[in-house]
C-alpha cells in the first residue's frame, strides 16, 4: 500500500514538473499597439460628430420634477416634454455625485433610490414640409 501512495506521488511530481517546463517555453505576447499606432482608415471623418452625450444642457431639473419616481428618470438622448415644450435629455447624474445606470434602455436608474438630476436641452423643432403652389 506504502509503495503504491510513493508511486501516485512520483507520478503526480513527474506531471507538474513536465506543466511548468511546457509554459515556461511560451513566448510572450506581443506588444499591443496603441490606438495611435494604426494608421488612419480610408473614408473616416477627421472631425468627430457629437453624439447626444456631447449635447450640452440649457438647465438641469430633478427627476421628480418631470413626474419620475424618485431614482428613475429618462435616459441621455430621449425626448421628453416638460411644461408644454419639447426637450432632449443631454446628461444624467446623481444628485450625491453616485453613478447611475441606463444600459441602454429608456430609463436611467439611481442606485438605492438616490436623487437623479436631468439635464435638458431644447429639442430643434421638426420641419413641417410646406407645398409650393409653382
Amino acid at each position: 500500500m506504502a509503495s503504491g501512495i510513493g508511486a501516485v506521488a512520483l507520478m503526480t511530481v513527474g506531471i507538474v514538473a513536465s506543466f511548468s517546463d511546457i509554459a515556461g517555453a511560451q513566448e510572450p505576447s506581443p506588444p499591443m499597439k496603441g490606438a495611435l499606432d494604426g494608421a488612419p482608415i480610408e473614408g473616416k471623418p477627421t472631425a468627430l460628430t457629437p453624439g447626444p452625450r456631447d449635447v450640452v444642457a440649457d438647465f438641469h431639473i430633478e427627476s421628480t420634477a418631470l413626474g419620475y419616481d424618485q431614482g428613475i428618470g429618462p435616459a441621455v438622448g430621449r425626448d421628453i416634454d416638460y411644461k408644454g415644450k419639447h426637450y432632449t435629455v443631454a446628461d444624467v447624474f446623481t444628485a450625491n455625485g453616485q453613478p447611475c445606470f441606463s444600459g441602454g434602455s429608456k430609463f436611467s436608474i439611481a442606485p438605492a433610490g438616490g436623487r437623479l438630476v436631468i439635464g435638458l436641452k431644447t429639442a430643434a423643432p421638426e420641419p413641417i414640409a410646406v407645398a409650393s403652389l409653382k
